[in-house]
């Protein structure tokens, strides 16, 4: 019997009778509700499913709580798994709900339940920019999931999705090895799916691979993140036949990577075109993730500033701080920074300083809740800052030059200091930084030697020297 005429016999008993017949209404409700399809106005339906599964789930969980709780739960936990229908912070309200029904589930289905809400959860989260609840949050899923073992092919998809969750809090916090760790886990565990399966969670497939590429560049596997771009490039395509806007947001996240790559493959041409093609498949229809945009027009920004024009490039930074305010604040401090730093290369001291001004407010004000993003790019504000204070020649006449004593509200020494200070506290907590405080020693040291400080300069200086020489 279809799913469609089984609804249909059961909503006249189940206004009959409603403690026998409701609760296999509302599971045929929930199953229908996670039924894609590709015709015109399935997302709709899908909707109206799990909207009316929703409302008489509560009914019956009125009349017996101790019985249809769960059952709530699931309805609630299919409704929010409705793209892009609903804000984030509705659906996390609508899961916080759910999870307090079923946060000691009696059973195995329970505990499935209890892993797909954590899961939708984090993902929601994630999307808020809450990336330390988000974390948290996932690897709890990611354990409940595994408790609930052994998985059926649904629930094996569901893991898969708190794994890329995962993987995107652990890239967001500056943690690359964990990051490509669970990508690479959450990639085979697609590929560990039937044929079937991985038809028709082409969605997915996409995703895994171009997170798993961009973790691959990142550890300078270049060839390895171009392979798997290229491999799940059918994929992509099928989401974007099916969920257009997706698939487009999916393309260019791969255009990013493969651009990222290029380039350092020493591939001009082929990572401005991938760059290009980005920020023109971002464009219309609006991107789904916030930021997403500014990060496209930031990296082609920096390949022009790289291997064309200055000013297409400088263009296209400023285009990238307007698409990120108001967005993404890890997006606008890194393309304010790229943007700082292009126009003091180009000595357009006049834009600087509001650069450096907007670019500090943001790293401050976000340096305590995502310090593993903010004080690095702190440090390197502050850095800016030296640079725009003191790197012009001594004497110079123009009219734009920086003053030698105060920029962006801080003078020189005191800029330095701190940047040395936090870069230290970094470098201590993680050798990764150890090259961020050793470009800031050399910064402090050139500010000291300016203002007639001599031994503290040498002393910077001899710090710097240890740390370029001490093992890697």
């Amino acid at each position: 019997m279809s799913l469609v005429v089984r609804i249909a016999l059961l909503r006249p008993l189940a206004r009959r009778r409603p403690l026998r017949w409701g609760p296999r209404l509302a599971e045929a409700l929930v199953t229908r509700s996670q039924v894609v399809s590709g015709l015109p106005g399935g997302a709709a339906r899908r909707l109206a499913a799990a909207e009316e599964a929703v409302a008489l789930c509560r009914r019956l969980a009125a009349d017996r709580p101790d019985r249809h709780r769960a059952d709530l739960a699931r309805a609630l936990v299919a409704r929010v798994g409705m793209p892009d229908l609903q804000l984030a912070t509705e659906a996390v309200d609508q899961l916080r709900e759910a999870i307090g029904y079923v946060e000691d589930p009696p059973d195995r289905a329970g505990l499935v339940v209890l892993a797909a809400a954590r899961g939708l959860l984090a993902s929601n989260l994630s999307v808020l920019g809450e990336t330390r609840e988000a974390l948290t949050t996932a690897l709890r899923a990611r354990a409940t999931w595994n408790a609930a073992a052994p998985l059926d092919g649904r629930e094996r998809v569901r893991r898969a999705s708190t794994l890329l969750v995962i993987g995107d809090c652990q890239a967001a916090l500056g943690r690359p090895e964990q990051a490509l760790a669970v990508r690479q886990e959450a990639w085979d565990a697609f590929r560990a799916l039937s044929w079937y399966q991985q038809l028709r969670r082409a969605y997915l497939g996409a995703i895994a691979a171009t997170d798993l590429a961009r973790s691959l560049a990142t550890a300078g596997r270049l060839r390895e993140a171009l392979d798997l771009i290229d491999t799940s490039r059918p994929d992509r395509e099928m989401v974007r036949i099916v969920q257009s806007a997706r698939g487009w947001s999916l393309t260019a996240g791969a255009l990013l990577v493969e651009a990222e790559c290029r380039a350092e493959l020493g591939e001009p041409d082929a990572a401005l075109r991938a760059a290009e093609e980005a920020v023109s498949r971002l464009r219309e229809p609006p991107p789904l993730r916030r930021g997403e945009l500014a990060a496209a027009l930031r990296v082609h920004g920096a390949l022009l500033l790289r291997f064309a024009s200055r000013p297409d490039g400088v263009d296209r930074l400023t285009e990238a701080v307007e698409a990120a305010r108001d967005a993404d604040d890890v997006e606008l401090a890194r393309a304010l920074t790229q943007l700082a730093a292009a126009r003091i290369a180009d000595r357009r001291w006049d834009a600087v300083e509001p650069l450096l001004d907007e670019l500090l407010a943001v790293c401050r004000r976000r340096a305590d809740d995502l310090p593993e993003v903010f004080r690095p790019l702190l440090v390197g504000a502050l850095n800016l800052q030296l640079m725009a204070a003191f790197d012009a020649p001594a004497g110079e006449a123009h009219p734009d030059a920086p003053p030698r004593g105060r920029i962006a509200g801080l003078d020189g020494v005191t800029a330095g200091r701190e940047a040395v200070e936090l870069a230290r506290t970094l470098a201590t907590a993680d050798p990764r930084h150890r090259a961020l405080l050793e470009r800031s020693l050399r910064r402090q040291a050139r500010v000291l030697a300016a203002q007639g400080r001599t031994d503290e300069a040498e002393r910077a200086t001899a710090e710097a020297e240890n740390l370029s020489s001490a093992p890697k």
